[in-house]
């Protein structure tokens, strides 16, 4: 007999069972909705990995072995992982970043964040004060692409024992530095009493591509960021931007996304907004020529300037150079280097020195990418920096004695330029 307790039991078990088989269907759904996503998010980030890798012009762990120049090299592959490796920055103040300290067999960085320069084989034996020399610039100076005995420094240093001058040379390089943080950078060491008796400035391609990134020359790269993190801690939203974009960035789709914007954005450089951007460009730059010139008859030091060859003023190109020539920067970096040629006469005579051209008539390969050289090619720029700095200064044969700096050559003031190597270089 069928009572009302046994109806609600039946009908309460039916109830679960019926929302049981419902629950069922709906997680499997869920599994195979998310399922689904995964795999096709999979998918899509194997596909943009393929096509990431096959994009030119990119960094990454195989970035120079690739080019005709290493491409035979026993040591490039472990080379382009320490290269890799070394990319690691911490924060430093009014110059924001400097490598992280590292130990590798092809690239070594101090606690001072700074890439070691290589002593002479043979250095020079005379007991007379050495000549001191800060060398400043980007990551070409720094060495990107170059074992550490072919970093300009290391090359300079030697170049200089090879005609017994008593050196030694400090590689103040870093990767994206312009020319105003490398000004910075000197301010810091004279302040501390570290007081250089040459300075050294080999720049260019920073500062006319931090303009044309930021549309405002004097900025440092990647400005937008800077301004990003002010304050981050105390706004949630910035907080949450700025997340979003790094946790993009750790995958390939957030890598090709930006490795493709770079490749369309600037299409055209010269809109209304930049039109005077070239002109602006060269006037933060002769400017900070003023201040440094300053700053070395106020303590003593010699210093030099040099406009760095890129591979838009290359006028034969390897094929694979041709992967980097495309770059809309091309066309602000030569309108700028004119603007600087006509200007810079206009100035006292401050020891600057064109070699933007140095390449310019050679065929076989010298870029890696759009500005740092091979090897063979750092040799070729080292030795005519030292030829250009032995024209200025004017050391005794042993090098300055004790206590004494060395003396502009006569009549080095009215030298501001030099010409292109020859071609075939």
């Amino acid at each position: 007999m069928l009572t009302n307790d046994n109806l609600d039991k039946k009908s309460w078990w039916f109830f679960i069972k019926k929302s049981a088989g419902a629950g069922a269907i709906f997680l499997k759904t869920a599994w195979l909705i998310v399922g689904a996503t995964l795999l096709l998010l999979i998918f899509l980030e194997v596909t943009c990995g393929l096509v990431y890798h096959l994009l030119p012009g990119k960094s990454g762990p195989d970035y120079f072995q690739k080019s005709e120049s290493y491409k035979n090299s026993p040591w490039a592959r472990d080379y382009d992982q320490e290269l890799f490796s070394s990319y690691n920055t911490s924060w430093r103040p009014y110059v924001y970043w400097r490598r992280t300290p590292m130990k590798g067999k092809y690239i070594n960085v101090d606690a001072r964040g700074r890439r070691h320069t290589v002593p002479p084989a043979t250095p020079d034996t005379n007991t007379s004060r050495k000549l001191k020399i800060f060398m400043f610039g980007g990551s070409t100076l720094w060495g990107e692409g170059v074992r550490d005995r072919y970093t300009l420094p290391s090359l300079v240093w030697r170049d200089l024992a090879a005609r017994h001058i008593n050196a030694e040379v400090t590689n103040f390089g870093e990767v994206a530095y312009v020319n105003t943080q490398e000004l910075i950078e000197l301010i810091m060491q004279l302040e501390r009493g570290n007081v250089p008796d040459v300075v050294i400035f080999y720049d260019g391609y920073n500062d006319v591509y931090a303009g044309l990134q930021n549309l405002t020359a004097g900025y440092t790269q990647f400005e937008w960021k800077r301004e990003l993190e002010y304050n981050i801690s105390t706004r949630y939203n910035k907080l949450k931007r700025v997340f979003l974009l790094n946790t993009l960035d750790r995958f390939y789709l957030g890598k090709l996304i930006k490795a493709l914007s770079n490749k369309l954005s600037y299409k055209e450089p010269f809109s209304q907004k930049s039109k005077s951007l070239k002109e602006d460009i060269v006037e933060v730059y002769l400017n900070n020529i003023k201040i440094i010139t300053a700053l070395g008859k106020a303590y003593g030091f010699v210093p030099l300037f040099f406009w760095q060859p890129v591979i838009y003023t290359k006028n034969h190109l390897t094929p694979f150079e041709k992967n980097y020539a495309t770059e809309p920067l091309g066309g602000l970096y030569r309108q700028t280097q004119a603007v600087l040629q006509a200007n810079y006469q206009k100035f006292p005579p401050y020891h600057f020195f064109d070699i933007s051209n140095l390449f310019a008539g050679t065929n076989r390969e010298v870029y890696l990418d759009f500005c740092h050289v091979n090897e063979d090619a750092n040799q070729i720029i080292a030795q005519r920096i030292t030829a250009d700095l032995l024209k200025i200064i004017n050391p005794p044969a042993s090098g300055p004695g004790p206590g004494q700096r060395p003396t502009p050559a006569p009549g080095s003031g009215a030298r501001r330029t030099g010409a292109s190597a020859p071609g075939g270089q």
